[in-house]
């Protein structure tokens, strides 16, 4: 699929109000609102636009411990196994491969330290994960996410 100009904008606007209806996206753009649903559309079916989502303030919910724990597989040929395992666990909010001395970042938040070695312990690290060093965040104004511009 061509990534032409009028799908860059539209991109750009949907990162920075996934909310905007086709209507307004085609008042911005001045184009047609049935040409907009058409390039979503197209951009959905063939992955570009993977989903919509909301930001959430955590603090508002009681999640006020946020880390990054960074660790190796037991094995590296596990590496995507424990990936998509450590995907579908509880407060991951994030979970990258990377290079280093350790291969993976975990994300998450937790209510507390105590909740989060807990998780540790009795989750993470059964999955099969060594080498692990845990960052914690001390100050988190607000989650967000900044619209990227489309080469």
């Amino acid at each position: 699929m061509k990534i032409d100009a009028i799908n860059k904008k539209i991109l750009y606007l949907l990162q920075k109000d996934a909310r905007m209806t086709y209507k307004d996206i085609a008042n911005h753009l001045k184009r047609s609102e049935t040409t907009i649903r058409d390039r979503i559309r197209a951009m959905e079916k063939v992955g570009i636009i993977q989903g919509y989502t909301a930001l959430i303030d955590k603090t508002a919910l009681g999640l006020n411990f946020f880390a990054i724990i960074l660790a190796n597989p037991i094995s590296s040929s596990d590496l995507d196994k424990v990936t998509e395992k450590i995907k579908k666990l509880k407060n991951v909010m994030r979970v990258y491969q990377i290079s280093g001395k350790q291969r993976l970042a975990i994300f998450m938040v937790t209510q507390s330290y105590k909740e989060l070695k807990e998780i540790l312990r009795t989750q993470i690290i059964p999955i099969g994960l060594k080498d692990d060093e845990i960052i914690t965040v001390l100050e988190a104004d607000r989650e967000f996410i900044s619209p990227i511009e489309i080469p």
